[in-house]
């Protein structure tokens, strides 16, 4: 709006001044389709555009998901721009590893088998799986970890086994075996067990595979080294009432199966068998009274008079889905001997005990065999006293209970949550001696929940429906924050909701903290009288002040459908009743230091509010100052800005005797809003959109706003609040986002449109792939300042209801100002939920589905980007012949680089000990030249310092 009120004079389309202009606009769109049509053409060469894409890094299999190849021109383009590997991860629902020395804790991901130091929590070494992604209509959705067990003759190999069928013997101190896996034949592997067992006097490594036949029936084949090369197991048992998993111990003298509601215990018959088909069991099966979730097995072994060894007694104990746990004492003792036929119904009797209100997750004995420990979704850890009864509590874990193991000596539990970290407790003190935290974003995983077990009168989230909202710190750049949720079951439990901020340290590759930003459950009253899980806010927008100190959010929320039925009223639906009492929140917090939580100094209720509250569709930062703007579906632009709080006419100081501030609204500025005019729906009820961003010098607020049918941009002054231009016509459908880059606008909707604000030029538009409007939701776009590239990622549904389901994949393509072509084109095998450009550097930072992170980074700035210390392999023999590459190069090392280094010794001597003094600014080139994720791998900046400093010193 102009001083005089007058907005219609200012609106303009986006139209040509001459047939000039008009004819380069016409070229750059033929531009625009002669690429598709390059794109269309090139479909017939799958076979060169796969290879060619196999030469730019990505994988062979990723090609089909093109609609076409793109053209030489943008393969060519596209080695400037790289892709890492993926990092990180999801923690699978799979008892962690200890080490025999219980020196190291192995984790299975979803992708890698990760070894980390109990001591100090670091990474020691990753060893990636080529598990591949595959696109089928059938149960098995895509290839993945069911077990991972330590080997029992040699404790330095991991037996790792997949769900179609492939078996890798990795030697976890080495990382060797990953490219070399076994093969069995199954229709899906639901389960594998490990133990030692003596076969023709020798002891050896014996797998038990659980296969699937049917959805009701498995078999259980055995294998040792042998087999497992010429794929020829021997079959042990075939049972019903859906298999669930499998274990396996006593030196291989006893097998525990569990099914839905039964358990099959087998007994080896043969004490010493002498060959892999002598390997007989005699198995008995008798029914619970609720359907398993957990068990483990505690066996007593004694000495035979004639030397050997044979199994005493047996106490079995299982966690049921309905929160009963199951202790079988002394179940040999009544199992039928050898010929006395079946066992008798009543014959076992379990004693039971009840405590969880929901699914056991994990349940084990203690080393000494008095305690039972057990979890589940109360995030508490329960110690039972098995004689007594009597109860311990450890309340109030960040996530629900996974997975819990006991270490060998009984000094301390490795204990899995949803949340994705682990972290282990002492026994005497129950307090944490390590800790690891990946990424806690929602993940739709493989394997069903143990809460799937039974039915529940809530369903399920099935889908991701929205982007992870993430930003990146500008003082400490490698440190991203994201909002998450209280673990995967309070996420998936109805709605994804994300009250949390979740810091984590790309450099270090691990959470730091969490802090509530908005408003959060107790854990003992998470759920309501009719048993459905309480909604927490979902945190829509997040956004850094240019200094880092003042970090903005967005947090909505609103009652269930189900619960608004008292409020009912006339021919109001729930849904209406539902969106009538939303709560929308803007909070501007104070950033402190790392390990001091965010500061609360101001929260807007319904900063844009009619009648009822309204959505607030953008929030942006000012680049050039403390200062933030929104844009609500009210059409009106408000800028915010922190003012010192007053008290008694005096200013406010904190405990420090720091000013204390707080936030409001400085300028509110009115859109104009422009219908169509055969528009037949009534303002109230048009569906509107809007996005903002501000110039990189914040001289002007770019506000896009209004329906699909007609939504315009404006220019705003921020200075004055004055609107000094509006354009019509650049958006089709929906308005996703804007950006500000150079003097050049990226709008997103059902196209990429790149637009000079000054010169009126479309410069150049990119059309998306027709998805549906869950699709839509997860189109995301970033730029990035340093390297004026453009990133966009938009979704390849791959399920016919077009809903994002595990399966579903992303494609990522980056542009350039100076060109209209893709510089690259990349489809990751999974779903991209968030985007951003990372700070002092001119890449981009992307996390996916399966909480993974993928860097895509300029050739020049390739160099290991999110490279963790694990993929170094600085141990062992490379480790003695990089020292002995280094001392030749300092052997070698001439006299004028020695002076460059700024080197200054003394002495006549060359055998003399002499110190080395190193110029700051020599360090300086090292530490200073890029960001903390963005630096060179530690083992090139380790040997860089060390020349300077080992080099050979000059006699001078």
């Amino acid at each position: 709006m102009d001083a005089n009120g007058d907005t219609a004079s200012l609106k303009r389309k986006r139209e040509p001044k001459d047939e000039s202009d008009l004819s380069q606009k016409k070229h750059r769109r033929r531009s625009q389709s002669k690429r598709q049509d390059d794109a269309a053409n090139a479909n017939g060469a799958n076979n060169a555009g796969a290879a060619a894409l196999q030469q730019l890094g990505n994988d062979a299999e990723l090609a089909d998901a093109f609609s076409g190849a793109p053209s030489a021109l943008a393969l060519e383009r596209s080695a400037a721009w790289k892709v890492s590997k993926p990092m990180g991860g999801r923690m699978l629902d799979l008892d962690p590893v200890f080490s025999p020395d219980e020196r190291h804790l192995i984790i299975a991901y979803n992708t890698s088998i990760q070894v980390y130091s109990t001591e100090d929590s670091l990474l020691v070494r990753r060893i990636p799986l080529p598990l591949t992604h595959m696109e089928d209509a059938t149960e098995l959705a895509s290839p993945h970890i069911v077990a991972s067990v330590l080997s029992k003759s040699d404790t330095d190999y991991l037996w790792v086994a997949c769900s179609d069928g492939r078996i890798w013997h990795l030697n976890w101190t080495t990382g060797a075996g990953a490219d070399t896996p076994a093969k069995v034949e199954a229709k899906r592997v639901l389960d594998v067990t490990v133990d030692t067992v003596e076969i023709g006097g020798k002891f050896e490594d014996v797998l038990l595979v659980l296969k699937r036949l049917t959805k009701t029936s498995a078999q259980i084949v055995a294998y040792n080294s042998k087999a497992l090369s010429t794929r020829n197991g021997k079959l042990l048992h075939t049972y019903d009432e859906s298999p669930q998993f499998l274990r396996f111990a006593a030196g291989g003298r006893l097998v525990v199966a569990a099914a839905k509601e039964a358990l099959h215990i087998g007994l080896l018959k043969a004490r010493k068998p002498a060959s892999l088909d002598d390997l007989t069991y005699r198995f008995h099966s008798f029914d619970l009274p609720d359907i398993i979730s957990c068990l483990d097995i505690r066996s007593t072994m004694r000495t035979t008079k004639k030397g050997g060894l044979e199994l005493q007694s047996v106490d079995v104990v299982v966690g049921c889905a309905r929160g009963a746990i199951y202790v079988y004492h002394d179940l040999l003792s009544k199992l039928p001997g050898e010929g006395s036929g079946p066992l008798k119904a009543g014959a076992v009797q379990p004693k039971k005990y009840h405590w969880h209100r929901r699914a056991v997750h994990s349940v084990k004995w203690s080393e000494d065999g008095n305690y039972l420990i057990s979890g589940g979704y109360e995030t508490v850890l329960v110690l039972w006293q098995v004689d007594t009864g009597r109860l311990d509590f450890l309340p109030h874990l960040s996530a629900s209970i996974e997975n819990i193991v006991v270490s060998p000596r009984g000094s301390s539990y490795a204990i899995h949550l949803d949340d994705n970290s682990a972290m282990i407790l002492s026994t005497a003190e129950m307090r944490p001696t390590m800790y690891v935290s990946g990424i806690q974003s929602l993940v739709l995983g493989d394997r069903p929940s143990k809460e799937s077990l039974v039915r529940r009168v809530w369903r399920a989230v099935d889908e991701i429906a929205a982007p992870l909202v993430a930003a990146v710190n500008p003082q400490n750049p490698s440190q991203v924050f994201l909002c998450v949720g209280n673990g995967q079951q309070a996420s998936l439990a109805g709605s994804s909701s994300t009250p949390l901020l979740q810091v984590f340290d790309i450099s270090s590759f691990h959470g730091v903290t969490k802090h509530a930003i908005a408003r959060t459950n107790p854990t003992d009253t998470n759920i309501t009288s009719e048993g459905m899980p309480i909604t927490e806010p979902t945190v829509t927008k997040l956004a850094f002040s240019r200094d880092g100190k003042w970090l903005a959010s967005v947090d909505e929320w609103q009652p269930p459908e189900r619960d608004t039925e008292a409020f009912l009223t006339g021919s109001k639906t729930a849904g209406e009743v539902s969106r009538e009492r939303r709560e929308i929140y803007l909070k501007f917090w104070e950033v402190g230091a790392e390990d001091q939580p965010f500061q609360l100094a101001s929260r807007i209720n319904d900063a844009h509010h009619s009648d009822p509250a309204e959505p607030i569709f953008d929030l942006a930062s000012d680049p050039t100052s403390s200062r933030f703007a929104t844009i609500g579906n009210d059409g009106i632009v408000r800028f915010w800005t922190p003012r010192l709080r007053m008290r008694d006419g005096n200013a406010a100081a904190g405990p420090d005797g720091q000013s204390l501030r707080s936030w409001a609204c400085s300028r509110a500025v009115s859109l104009p809003i422009y219908e169509q005019d055969d528009a037949v729906e009534s303002p109230k009820n048009v569906q509107r959109s809007g996005a903002i961003t501000f110039s990189e010098d914040g001289s002007i607020l770019f506000a896009a706003f209004g329906p699909s049918s007609g939504s315009v941009v404006v220019a705003i002054d921020t200075e004055t609040g004055a609107v000094r231009d509006v354009v019509s016509g650049m958006f089709k459908g929906e308005i996703r986002a804007i950006r500000s880059l150079t003097s050049s606008l990226v709008m997103l909707s059902e196209d990429l449109v790149v637009y000079d604000i000054v010169s009126d030029e479309l410069l150049f538009s990119y059309s998306l792939k027709e998805t549906s409007d869950a699709a839509k939701r997860l189109t995301q776009l970033a730029v990035n300042y340093e390297s004026r590239s453009i990133a966009l990622v938009a979704p390849v549904p791959s399920t016919t209801q077009g809903k994002m389901k595990k399966g579903a994949r992303s494609e990522l393509v980056v542009f350039g100002m100076d060109h209209d072509e893709p510089q690259l084109i990349k489809t990751f095998s999974q779903l991209i939920t968030s985007v951003c450009a990372g700070p002092s550097s001119s890449g981009f930072i992307c996390v996916d589905s399966a909480a993974q992170i993928w860097s895509v980074t300029e050739g020049a700035e390739q160099a290991a980007l999110l490279q963790p210390l694990a993929d170094l392999g600085v141990d062992g023999e490379q480790a003695e012949s990089s020292s002995q590459d280094l001392l030749m190069q300092d052997d070698e090392a001439s006299d004028d680089e020695m002076l460059d280094a700024g080197q200054i010794v003394d002495g006549d001597d060359d055998d003399d000990i002499h110190a080395a003094v190193v110029a700051p600014q020599r360090l300086a080139e090292i530490f200073n030249a890029a960001p903390a994720f963005a630096m060179p791998p530690i083992e090139d900046i380790f040997y860089r310092v060390a020349g300077l400093f080992s080099t050979k010193p000059v006699n001078v």
